[in-house]
């Protein structure tokens, strides 16, 4: 066996508690960069794969009313147009058996499933909706537990019919149940008289427009579209803008992907100090042998490189444990994404550049974490070196260490007040430790003041709703018939009516780019009411003097991408009516980044003024409900009753408010999921420190050790030692990560807040939180005590005054 074989045999092999902790130190941050990077990779990889080959549609428009074959042929026409296709979607009612409840969902009849063009369903299992049988969707086969073989009850407006559901299909734009999106079932165009739809008639259209893409290009053919609409009579409710090369999902996944890249990078900058503090505490207790390899001519150089080769060495074993478990998380994390969105897995793939990301890491941060010990180490003179105790004893030297060994002696037993005294013995190393433990309960900490600020901002949402029902109709309804007939199915209710209308906002850089993915909505409520009042960013909220006045309040992000301001003016196009409109307010949106359409808000008696008509989109519903339970049955009873006066419901906007904030909570529990997972993973890094401080505490002392067993110190009393040491680790982890928590967490909110959800979240620091952390860094400090302790307590006399 080689020197240098030997050399690494006994300071690797021998100490192979030490070396583990080096290893799983780095593995577990190499472990984190791995698994976020590669499911983040695989993710969004599958998602545009999936994505392009749905031929995804560039333009998809919800219609206010049908349109006929002879408008698709015009649309055709259009100079940057590419292909046009025509499908139905309707609001129904279901029950799978007859004493269930009825429940909302939608229909969708597609011309012919064998030849579809755009935004392709894809068949799971069964087969394709024919005359008389039903295709259900395949989340909302998950969701409902209804598969082949079921029977179904839909109800459309007076008429009650049966049908089989004989299939499993995959569409690719539907918004997950759990997140608030409907039941959705297909059905044959054979069936299309049934539902009541006029032959070759349509209300949504898919649309794509010539190569290469734009998204200019698409939102100025939609414009397009929407005036050739108009001139037929037929409004646009909603106009979603696809990429075709980009899944519609990513922006659920944009904010959340970076604040995970960021936190996996500081877990393996944490792993990097405990890299330092382990090498370091290596250096100091083979000082005595640096100076014979330096009294025997060894370079500064030459020992540098023998001791970062073993660093290196640990860093290899650390990247092949790390790499396959960041691989297997990686997949199986994608995979449970993956499935929110309806899409399927596929095989085994190994993310490469998430690998390559690992090993790179694995590589130069141990190196470069261990390069500032190791050439202090190598540097030191051959005097020093045979005469050094270990580096950084420094404990004592200080007025702080003076006055702090004075008042231990004094207030605290002698146990107490020695255990005190270690954990600054060595400053840097403590430096180090408290680093790591800081960090990680600062996430904890932070984490759970996102949590707290996000129930906040949701509950200060919901206050500024102060309806508790809203009922969302098909098609316009007299406003007085609708209020009559919700007061006499429930007299306790107080309703107030608005009005939705297609709009399209324009300036001096054109048609507006929205921040709303299904495009705009105008929607009308009468000036001052109080029903409803969001949270307004600059300017106000429309007021009772605003009757009559053309003024409008607009989303701040919106207006942010057009460069408008409170008080400018915009071209509203309103059906027919085109004016110019005075922006008043501009509001912060909760959903600005999900599935939705983007509200305007305009005085109703504007509306009426310039449009006629006394009608109601929408009926917001005034009355107390204690539980979800109670809201829903409310909700139900309402819903049956405009059904039986032949008045169809618009499902996606029927819910109730208590119904709303649970699906908004199912949005963020990926989020609030996947930041405890890394908090937890920052925590482990934190326990591995202090373990690893203290056994190589315990390492370092071992002469000392010896003479207090020698002069009649018990086991017990240095097992309470070294666990009162690592015990007082905690309790000043914990009080440097709450104030820092509490400084930070205001500003990390916001900034969070603003990533992942599009607003500035109302921060509320979460107090109770601290107290959680305080019992478990203590729990975490007793857990990585306990062997070191209880080594030191069973080490004998003689190995301690031989090492």
């Amino acid at each position: 066996m080689s020197a240098l074989a030997y050399k690494f045999r006994a300071d690797l092999w021998r100490h192979k508690g030490r070396s583990l902790l080096a290893v799983a130190s780095i593995a577990i941050g190499l472990f984190c960069v791995g698994t976020i990077f590669g499911m983040i990779d695989l993710l969004l990889a599958k998602m545009d794969a999936a994505h392009r080959q749905s031929q995804p549609s560039h333009i998809n428009m919800l219609l206010r009313s049908a349109a006929d074959s002879t408008v698709l042929e015009r649309i055709a026409a259009l100079p940057d147009i590419a292909g046009v296709e025509g499908l139905n979607p309707l609001a129904v009612r279901f029950r799978s058996a007859p004493e269930a409840a009825w429940q909302n969902a939608s229909l969708i009849v597609r011309t012919d499933y064998a030849h579809q063009l755009y935004d392709r369903t894809t068949l799971v299992s069964g087969d394709w909706p024919t005359a008389g049988r039903l295709a259900i969707e395949n989340l909302s086969a998950q969701h409902t537990g209804l598969g082949n073989d079921a029977n179904l009850q839909l109800q459309i407006e007076h008429d009650e019919l049966n049908f089989p559901l004989d299939g499993v299909v995959r569409h690719p734009f539907v918004k997950p149940p759990k997140f608030g999106g409907q039941t959705v079932f297909f059905a044959s165009a054979a069936d299309a008289a049934v539902f009541g739809l006029a032959p070759r008639s349509f209300r949504q259209l898919l649309v794509q427009v010539k190569p290469p893409y734009s998204e200019d290009k698409a939102r100025a053919a939609a414009s397009q579209i929407r005036t050739l609409l108009a001139e037929r009579g037929v409004a646009a409710n909603a106009t979603l803008l696809q990429d075709p090369d980009r899944h519609w999902g990513r922006p659920f996944l944009a904010g959340i992907n970076g604040v995970l890249e960021i936190m996996a990078l500081a877990a393996l900058a944490l792993s990097a100090s405990l890299i330092a503090n382990t090498v370091s505490a290596h250096i100091t207790q083979q000082t005595d042998q640096i100076g014979v390899m330096k009294a025997v001519g060894g370079s500064n150089l030459a020992i540098a490189g023998l001791y970062l080769s073993e660093t290196l060495l640990l860093a290899i074993v650390a990247i092949a444990l790390a790499a396959p478990p960041a691989a297997l998380a990686a997949h199986f994390a994608s995979c449970r994404l993956l499935a929110i969105f309806d899409i399927g897995c596929g095989t085994f793939e190994l993310p490469s550049r998430a690998l390559a990301y690992l090993a790179a890491g694995g590589l130069l941060v141990p190196l470069a974490a261990a390069v500032g010990p190791v050439w202090r180490g190598a540097a030191m003179t051959v005097r020093a070196a045979i005469a050094s105790y270990g580096l950084g004893a420094d404990f004592g030297k200080s007025r702080f260490d003076a006055r702090l060994q004075g008042l231990a002696g004094r207030w605290l037993p002698t146990v107490y007040a020695a255990a005190l005294g270690n954990l600054f013995r060595r400053k840097t190393r403590l430096l180090l430790t408290q680093s790591v433990l800081a960090v990680a309960g600062v996430a904890f900490l932070s984490l759970a003041s996102l949590i707290a600020s996000l129930n906040l901002t949701l509950d200060n949402e919901m206050a500024r709703s102060r309806y508790a029902l809203k009922l969302g109709l098909a098609s316009d309804q007299p406003r007085q018939m609708l209020q009559d007939a919700i007061k006499a199915a429930d007299p306790a209710c107080s309703v107030e009516t608005w009005r939705r209308l297609p709009l399209e906002l324009s300036g001096d850089r054109g048609v507006f780019r929205q921040k709303g993915s299904l495009g705009l909505q105008l929607l009308a409520l009468p000036a001052g009411s109080e029903t409803y009042r969001p949270r307004i960013e600059s300017g106000r909220w429309l007021q009772a003097d605003d009757a009559g006045r053309a003024v409008l309040v607009l989303n701040a992000e919106t207006a942010a991408l057009n460069g408008i301001k409170t008080g400018d003016t915009v071209a509203a196009a309103i059906g027919r009516d085109r004016q110019t409109w005075q922006v008043v307010g501009l509001y912060r949106w909760l959903a600005g980044s999900q599935y939705a359409v983007e509200p305007v808000y305009a005085p109703r008696e504007t509306i009426e003024k310039n449009l006629g008509g006394d009608t109601a989109s929408l009926a917001l519903v005034t009355v107390p409900v204690a539980t979800l339970q109670d809201e829903t049955t409310l909700l139900s009873r309402l819903s049956e009753m405009l059904q039986q006066r032949g008045v169809a419901a618009d499902i996606y906007n029927t819910q109730g408010r208590l119904e709303q904030r649970g699906y908004a909570r199912n949005q963020f529990k990926p989020v609030i999921g996947a930041l405890s997972g890394l908090a937890a993973m920052l925590a482990a890094v934190g326990g591995i420190g202090l373990s690893g401080t203290l056994a190589i505490g315990v390492l370092q002392r071992s002469r000392e050790i010896g003479v207090l067993r020698a002069i009649g110190a018990p086991s017990p009393t240095l097992f309470r030692l070294f666990m009162l040491e690592g015990l007082f680790h905690g309790v000043l982890a914990w009080l440097i990560s709450v104030p820092l928590a509490y400084r930070a967490g205001a500003p990390l909110a916001k900034r969070l807040g603003e990533t992942m959800f599009g607003l500035s979240l109302d921060y509320r620091f979460d107090f109770a939180a601290a107290g959680y952390w305080l019992g478990l860094i203590l729990l975490l400090a007793a857990a990585a005590s306990y062997f070191p302790a209880r080594k030191a307590a069973n080490m004998a006399i003689q190995d301690c005054l031989s090492h």
